[in-house]
């Protein structure tokens, strides 16, 4: 069993020689045959071992007997131990969570406490191959993907999982055989909570009926899904990366043209991603979430959106789909007067106006850079100006044969509804003369007659930073 753990752990990498450990022990045959076996490991890897023990006032004297019985195992073994009680059945009823996932919660929080104490690189906890094979089976039965199926990890982050390849009958053998007289917690042998009843009812049925060998086979399947699952990862988060946008804070878009190129399997998992990256949380999304995303993708209405958990809201504008966490736009009004042979800075849009008169005999050549243009500055009749778009707004676009709402031209274009409040506009009292970096105005083109040009440069300040 010894040597079975060593090539597990040579085999994913789970621990380096001169690691700091802390290893969490409940006190029950796991966690103390894990202590036992990384204590035999010591010298060979050069360990540093810490124990972690939380009294989660389930269970009255028996649980403080583990407690007693987990400090005098570690004083055996010469091992520093840290124990702590919480009232987690207080904090099950207060925050709404079943006993089980507040246990796991307190528990986890308690042992990255210790890891900063004592400056850990590992948090190495007992899960074995029965846990594995009941996981897979929860799993099965609530309904998952291939994700859900790869059920516990060898390593993830700061925890190590050395007897995930052992089962639970070995690791009572080792315990016996070296007199350990691990505590038992009698809540685990009565089929009260849905993992007992699929360790104590279902998984023995199964054996007996079906096959003998249904732990060793569901976690063999659940280590053939993981490979896949791998593969199929690395390549979503390559066709991820490549496409997404970051659009500030709290925000990235995703061009639908590419979403839509992928396969649906992909396509999934891309929302996945893109919801991780917001809310910093994996599998933030359920499969109903997953779907109206899909719905949303397939309807391509531009402003249509829908809300998710985690404050996550996801909306179509033209040809992106956009994930934010919020739904708010920032109202921006700016508005500059502009002088000949001048520049002036838009604080609100980091940008840059620049202007200049020219002679027509200086012999202008017009420039083919959609934020450089020229005009007839004859024809300016008010106060020159750059500000933002306003309610009413009409533009008559160079090439047509009258004018129309400045809105309608946003939506030929396709510009985002966000984004159209920070597009500069060059006017000329209220008329406007150009939509920057799009059209120019058909009253205020160079002509044969034009004497005097004025040639006006945008620039912009965020790409110099």
């Amino acid at each position: 069993m010894l040597e079975q753990v060593i090539k597990t752990i040579k085999r994913h990498d789970l621990i380096d020689r001169g690691d700091k450990i802390v290893v969490a022990v409940s006190g029950g045959p796991d966690s103390v045959c894990l202590l036992h076996i990384l204590h035999s490991l010591k010298e060979d890897f050069q360990l540093q071992l810490y124990a972690a023990h939380l009294n989660h006032n389930f269970r009255g004297i028996e649980a403080q007997m583990d407690a007693q019985y987990v400090s005098k195992l570690c004083e055996e073994l010469n091992i520093l131990s840290f124990i702590k009680s919480m009232d987690v059945p207080k904090y099950s009823k207060e925050k709404g969570l079943s006993p089980e996932e507040a246990g796991r919660i307190l528990r986890y929080e308690f042992f990255q406490e210790v890891v900063e104490k004592v400056d850990a690189s590992k948090i190495a906890v007992a899960h074995n191959q029965n846990d594995q094979a009941e996981t897979v089976l929860m799993r099965l039965l609530r309904g998952t993907g291939i994700q859900g199926l790869t059920a516990i990890h060898h390593g993830r982050g700061k925890i190590i999982r050395p007897l995930l390849d052992i089962s639970r009958r070995e690791i009572e053998d080792y315990c016996l055989f070296h007199r350990l007289s691990p505590r038992i917690d009698e809540t685990n042998l009565e089929p009260i909570y849905h993992r007992n009843k699929i360790r104590l009812e279902l998984i023995p049925y199964i054996q007996q009926e079906y096959n003998p060998n249904i732990i060793e086979s569901l976690a063999r399947t659940a280590e053939i899904l993981k490979k896949d699952n791998d593969f199929i990862e690395e390549t979503v988060r390559k066709a991820y990366n490549a496409m997404k946008i970051l659009g500030g804070e709290g925000c990235l878009e995703l061009p639908i043209e590419g979403i839509n190129k992928l396969h649906p399997a992909l396509q999934s998992r891309i929302f996945r991603l893109a919801a991780e990256d917001l809310v910093g949380k994996k599998e933030a999304l359920e499969y109903k979430h997953i779907q109206n995303i899909v719905e949303l993708l397939h309807k391509n209405e531009t402003g249509k959106k829908i809300l998710l958990p985690k404050g996550i809201i996801v909306k179509i504008s033209y040809n992106k789909m956009i994930f934010s966490t919020e739904d708010k736009e920032e109202v921006i009004n700016f508005y500059y007067e502009l002088r000949e042979d001048d520049s002036i800075k838009l604080n609100e849009v980091q940008g840059e106006i620049v202007t200049k008169v020219l002679m027509k005999e200086e012999g202008v050549t017009i420039s083919r850079d959609k934020y450089v243009k020229y005009f007839d500055y004859d024809k300016v009749q008010g106060t020159l100006n750059v500000r933002n778009r306003r309610e009413g707004d009409r533009f008559w676009p160079l090439g047509l044969t009258g004018s129309k709402k400045l809105k309608d031209f946003f939506i030929d274009y396709k510009i985002d509804r966000s984004k159209r409040q920070e597009i500069p506009l060059i006017c000329d009292g209220n008329e406007i003369m150009w939509i920057v970096g799009y059209r120019i105005s058909e009253k205020y083109k160079v002509t044969n007659d034009t004497n005097k040009i004025l040639a006006i440069e945008y620039k912009s300040l965020s790409k110099k930073e």
